[in-house]
């Protein structure tokens, strides 16, 4: 019997990755992480980040939606992330916690399994589901296999519109869509919720 087991502690990443895309690639990726630092916790835990949609998203914006065992944390073998991270895992269990997210501008946290109302051993071991991880799911060509990143670096807003001659020092035009995802971003918010006005 373990023992406080809400304060063991967890890696927590807000990403854009679902559910199927996590567990077809044996974690989640590709993160710039202190990989010995998040290698003394056990266990993962993922919050829906629906800001892009590359990624496959399966649940509400900043629900717990998965916890998950890790198994080991090695370098990100994804095209383009040599220095990113993936976190590995053995088994994984279905959350629904909403409002998991803070608002914290890094995707990366760690914190504890009681922030997620996992207080005991039987909120861990019996009344989630775990199931093993079993093989790898092949999504054919419905993503490219070089996603972007979830770390804010590499799926940031590109600020370069398509017949933009503005000088280098110039500020690059947005359009209203880029500028939305940018502000959604910075305030940690859905995209639905913000709303440009434009007055002439």
């Amino acid at each position: 019997m373990i023992d406080d087991v809400g304060e063991i502690g967890c890696v927590v990443v807000y990403t854009c990755r679902g559910k199927d895309r996590i567990l077809s690639e044996g974690g989640s990726q590709a993160w710039r992480i202190d990989m010995s630092r998040a290698s003394k916790r056990k266990y993962l835990v993922c919050v829906q980040n629906r800001n892009e949609t590359w990624g496959q998203a399966t649940a509400d914006h900043q629900s717990a939606f998965l916890i998950a065992k890790i198994s080991r944390i090695e370098k990100s073998t994804e095209k383009g992330s040599a220095d990113r991270a993936i976190i590995q895992i053995s088994e994984y269990a279905e959350l629904s916690v909403p409002n998991a997210w803070d608002g914290n501008r890094n995707p990366v946290a760690y914190k504890h399994l009681r922030d997620f109302g996992i207080n005991t051993f039987e909120d861990l071991e019996e009344s989630l589901t775990w199931t093993r991880l079993g093989a790898q799911i092949n999504f054919g060509n419905r993503e490219p296999a070089d996603m972007p990143g979830d770390d804010y670096v590499a799926a940031q807003v590109s600020t370069t519109s398509v017949g933009d001659s503005a000088g280098d020092d110039e500020p690059k035009a947005l359009t209203v869509d880029e500028a939305k995802i940018g502000l959604a971003r910075k305030f940690g918010v859905s995209i639905d919720q913000i709303e440009i006005t434009i007055r002439w």
